[in-house]
């Protein structure tokens, strides 16, 4: 897996991908950390009698580019080859097929963690030669690079997995980015569409919706970010207030770092999905390419659950806020269907223009 051929091949095949990943890293986080620190010496200059410093740092937003880039890069180390079938070639090196698959991954997480490591060392560098050394606290910082190096693995070993149980880089780019944001968004259609059932007051309604929807949200492989944020306001009239957790900001500095137990929902995701890759990825069967999914086995779960998923989502839609049980129902079960019948349909069929 450290072989030199196989770091020369997983360069050639993603290295405009890698080199995007790397600027837009540099982009999202050294480099608009400096220009707001140069925005806010402006500032100053031009408002010197109502100038305050504020500063607001959201621990998701810089990372979801990177994020979509590595699934990018995840599906051209394997969707790619199988829409090319560059794969038999590969599989006819004298390597195990494992140890291919652990050569992308590896491939991949150095890429992550250098360029992580040179964001953090060159943001470290901009807040001791700038403004927001005289206002700001930097270990936030750190453990928002620690969360984000483990974000992005989990993020980039789900793709690949994915990779193993999909035909063509379509299905694997679209599940991936799925999968990734589905614990986020899947209790907002979910949770409604049961509330209907039950009689709950609006203050029932949103303490229920905040609390469960938190728990399902750690389970993503984004928990740690998700509502991570880093805040500095200095306005001299700000009072003390309670944020959307609760918390009691009396002071300037307004943080809310997720505990170190969300770091477990990454970390599940990599202990899961490596070895698996790996297994699934030495006995993926060929015939499949170009296919959706790879196994007939997936196909009656695969179009279950998304069935389910796209009949809640046209309910959500189409019903405009409506509480009658009977047309959500009748949404549910109508787009269910009909998405059952496409995905039928398409699961039968070859996607890949490569394919055999």
């Amino acid at each position: 897996m450290f072989h030199k051929a196989l770091w020369m091949r997983n360069w050639k095949q993603g290295k405009y991908v890698i080199l995007l990943f790397w600027f837009i890293t540099l982009y999202a986080l050294p480099y608009k950390y400096y220009v707001e620190a140069q925005n806010t010496v402006h500032y100053f200059q031009m408002n010197i009698k109502d100038s305050y410093y504020f500063y607001y740092f959201g621990g998701s937003d810089p990372i979801i580019f990177p994020a979509l880039i590595l699934i990018a890069l995840a599906t051209l180390l394997i969707g790619w080859e199988r829409n090319n079938q560059s794969v038999d070639f590969l599989w006819a090196m004298p390597f195990k097929r494992s140890h291919l698959f652990l050569s992308k991954w590896l491939f991949g997480m150095a890429h992550i963690v250098s360029a992580l490591s040179v964001s953090w060392f060159l943001m470290y560098i901009v807040y001791k030669t700038t403004i927001h050394a005289e206002y700001q606290s930097f270990t936030p910082f750190h453990l928002y690079f620690a969360y984000t190096i483990m974000t992005l693995i989990a993020v980039y070993t789900l793709a690949l997995f994915i990779g193993t149980i999909t035909g063509n880089i379509v299905s694997q780019g679209a599940l991936s980015y799925i999968l990734m944001i589905l614990p986020i968004y899947i209790f907002q259609l979910v949770f409604p569409f049961f509330a209907l059932h039950v009689d709950l007051s609006e203050k029932e309604y949103n303490n229920v919706y905040g609390k469960s929807s938190m728990y399902i949200e750690n389970t993503s492989t984004l928990a740690p970010l998700t509502h991570f944020k880093i805040n500095y306001d200095y306005h001299p009239r700000k009072e003390a207030t309670k944020d959307e957790y609760g918390d009691l900001h009396a002071g300037p500095a307004y943080h809310h770092i997720p505990s170190a137990w969300t770091i477990l929902s990454p970390a599940i995701y990599i202990l899961i999905c490596l070895p698996l890759g790996a297994y699934l990825y030495a006995r993926s069967p060929n015939e499949h390419n170009g296919k959706i999914l790879l196994y007939q086995r997936l196909h009656v779960y695969f179009s279950i659950c998304t069935s389910i998923c796209f009949g809640l989502l046209g309910s959500e839609i189409f019903t405009n806020g409506s509480k009658s049980i009977p047309l959500h129902y009748m949404y549910v079960i109508g787009f269910s269907i009909l998405t059952y019948v496409i995905l039928q349909r398409m699961l039968k069929h070859k996607l890949s223009l490569y394919a055999k």
